[in-house]
């Protein structure tokens, strides 16, 4: 080995190793992981259950048996471009006890979610207060409204009964930067917004008779209300739950000097007015689980529409008609950190340590324990070949568990735990 002392946490799946860069969040039933291909190099999401399961639990989880079976099949409309992360496989793995952790490997989003943004990026003094210097470029939204429906309609039309997300808030809504293609690997300037984490899915509508078929609609709009009251002060931000004042005002979504905010106020509005007339025609069985979801075509159509109508082109129109906004400073700094974000995630580094056996089972990473759950393995660089290999077949279930200050330890390259927990709460706009 080239250094006996500089160790790194490595994870073994189908004849492959994988060797632990970062945490990217938790939920309830998981941690999600950033891990690195040891033979290529690709970033992956390594997606564990943090508690240890009966063997009869692990048997076609519902997330895993929706992807294979239905949403990884071709959509029904030409209309239809589903953004979903590819699921590349799944196992369980022996734990104590005659348990089990569930494990599987995910297509990385490298560009957080709407909800980092919202909640913690582009707004302050408890997510309310309006800051005139940050702008959420109105395109995204009406992008992220299109790709958003398309994915939910997929989900609606790819099996003979519809899919229905349940937990679409916007936690779930992820960003992702995708590689130009015939490139050297440089990102795209502009980010796709990706449906993801299906593990509430289901052919029903829910847990409760809270629960409609039109909650996932509802919950995209939500999202997109947050955004555009990123960009508003507090007399001009629409309503909650699709409320849409005075309906009859032709005037009701115009922005004194902001053609692009006005276009997707607009958008958002109409929007909103189709599904509440949806949800007055269904009124009877709007909450029975034989109610079908809307159909959502003609959103994604209109989504789409303007969308393409802000999209920054060579004509001049945009400049004559004032919806070109790319030249607008707030927009540059915001693409700019929003793409810097992505780069970074998109070349994490392995967390590397020094440090004895014992320090690297026991680390304090910024004064917390670093979260990791699931049998790993510890790693060192091969001095023949320069990669990562297991120190021997010994496995080990969490870092923190054993106690022990870890002192002595010393990180190479920081790994900060970027979630303290997805949360599916929003600020009060």
């Amino acid at each position: 080995m080239s250094d006996s002392n500089t160790r790194a946490y490595l994870f073994k799946y189908k004849g492959s190793d994988f060797v632990f860069c970062r945490t990217a969040g938790h939920g309830a039933e998981a941690q999600a992981q950033v891990v690195r291909k040891v033979s290529t190099g690709e970033l992956f999401i390594r997606k564990v259950s943090k508690h240890r399961l009966e063997g009869h639990q692990c048997t076609s989880p519902n997330e895993f048996r929706l992807m294979e079976d239905h949403l990884s099949k071709p959509p029904r409309s030409p209309d239809i471009h589903p953004l979903i992360p590819q699921l590349y496989g799944h196992e369980k793995i022996s734990s104590s006890n005659g348990k089990f952790h569930l494990v599987s490997y995910w297509q990385l989003m490298n560009g957080g979610s709407v909800q980092d943004i919202i909640l913690t990026k582009y707004n302050s003094f408890k997510y309310t207060k309006f800051n005139p210097d940050t702008r959420f470029p109105a395109r995204l939204i009406a992008r992220m409204i299109h790709q958003v429906l398309s994915s939910l309609q997929h989900l609606y039309t790819v099996y003979e009964k519809p899919i229905f997300h349940r937990d679409l808030h916007s936690g779930n809504i992820w960003i992702h930067f995708p590689r130009v293609p015939s490139s050297t690997g440089e990102l795209s300037d502009v980010p796709d917004f990706y449906l993801g984490d299906f593990g509430y899915a289901g052919f029903n509508t829910g847990f409760s008779g809270n629960h409609i078929a039109t909650r996932d609609v509802d919950q995209v709009m939500e999202s997109a209300r947050l955004m555009i009251c990123v960009n508003l002060p507090e007399n001009q931000r629409p309503p909650r739950s699709c409320v849409v004042p005075n309906p009859d005002d032709p005037n009701r979504s115009k922005i004194a000097g902001d053609a692009p905010m006005s276009a997707v106020l607009s958008l958002y509005y109409d929007l909103c007015d189709e599904l509440n007339f949806f949800k007055e025609e269904n009124s009877r069985f709007i909450r029975k689980p034989s109610c079908p979801p809307p159909d959502l075509i003609s959103f994604i159509r209109r989504a789409k529409a303007v969308e393409q109508k802000l999209t920054p082109s060579l004509t001049g129109l945009m400049l004559r008609t004032g919806l070109d906004e790319s030249g607008d400073p707030r927009v540059q700094k915001f693409m700019y950190d929003l793409k810097a974000g992505a780069i970074s995630k998109a070349t994490a580094q392995p967390f590397a340590m020094t440090g004895s056996v014992q320090t690297c089972l026991t680390p304090r990473i910024r004064n917390s324990r670093i979260k990791i759950h699931g049998p790993f393995y510890l790693a060192e660089i091969r001095a023949a070949t320069g990669m990562w290999e297991a120190i021997d077949d010994q496995t080990f279930h969490r870092p923190g568990k054993t106690r022990g200050s870890g002192r002595g330890l010393r990180a190479l390259s920081e790994s900060p735990d970027e979630d303290s927990g997805n949360s599916d709460s929003e600020p009060e706009f």
